[in-house]
């Protein structure tokens, strides 16, 4: 399935609310879209999520479901082209 990388502003979400969402994203899984990780920095106030999706309109849609947005410029989605293994880099299955 499809890679994908999006950024987020977190501003005032504490360590206990960004286990909520992370929470929150496991149990609204589907075979469509799948949470990889979260990085966080509460105190930048930024976060980063790596993600499974069959495509990035779905993954869009499957956000907006569960409150998150992409809103302006500082927050974005981006499709994972190429990917390193080791010393290597390799391309992803779209």
């Amino acid at each position: 399935m499809p890679k994908f990388i999006t950024t987020h502003a977190i501003a005032c979400m504490t360590r206990q609310d960004v286990a909520r969402l992370l929470k929150r994203f496991r149990e609204e899984a589907t075979a469509d879209v799948k949470n990889i990780r979260v990085l966080c920095d509460t105190l930048s106030g930024r976060m980063v999520c790596e993600w499974e999706a069959r495509d990035r309109t779905l993954l869009i849609a499957w956000l907006k479901g569960c409150n998150v947005q992409l809103r302006g410029s500082g927050e974005w989605l981006m499709s994972v082209q190429y990917e390193s293994a080791g010393d290597e880099l390799i391309a992803l299955p779209r």
